[in-house]
């Protein structure tokens, strides 16, 4: 069986952190507020929300590539959308592609993930709507026989 996420994250942030002092003198990293963070937390969250963004992109690939238009969001019951404490809630909401594409992760250590939900498919002008793929744009849905 293989390792999980998080077995792996140590062996990850270990090996930024060790990167980092070769690279750089510093045992702490200052964040914009002023905050001192140890570089071994600092990178322990960092390649965190690495894995979390690259999970999510693969789970929105496998969308585009089965037609799926919408994801539905998983994250905790009092999470905002747009901010954390805001009044559009994400967990259990229903999010196109490109919507979702545009917040693949929210903050560090977030829980966000999607799950597809092909079952629900979404118009835009009365076309199916297209499909995010990453840097190459958006693409066409699949051609669905009127009538």
């Amino acid at each position: 069986m293989g390792t999980t996420r998080t077995a792996r994250l140590p062996r990850a942030a270990e090996a930024l952190a060790d990167q980092l002092a070769a690279t750089h003198p510093l045992d702490r990293v200052v964040y914009r507020g002023g905050a001192r963070v140890p570089v071994r937390a600092w990178a322990e969250a960092a390649a965190l929300a690495r894995i979390a963004v690259v999970y999510n992109t693969g789970t929105l690939t496998v969308a585009c590539e089965h037609f799926v238009q919408l994801v539905e969001l998983f994250d905790g019951l009092d999470c905002g959308w747009t901010s954390h404490p805001g009044p559009d809630k994400a967990t259990r909401s229903l999010r196109t592609i490109e919507g979702a594409a545009d917040r693949l992760i929210s903050h560090h250590r977030c829980r966000w993930g999607f799950g597809l939900r092909p079952e629900a498919i979404t118009t835009v002008g009365g076309d199916v709507a297209g499909c995010w793929l990453g840097d190459s744009g958006p693409v066409s849905g699949p051609s669905y026989p009127s009538g």
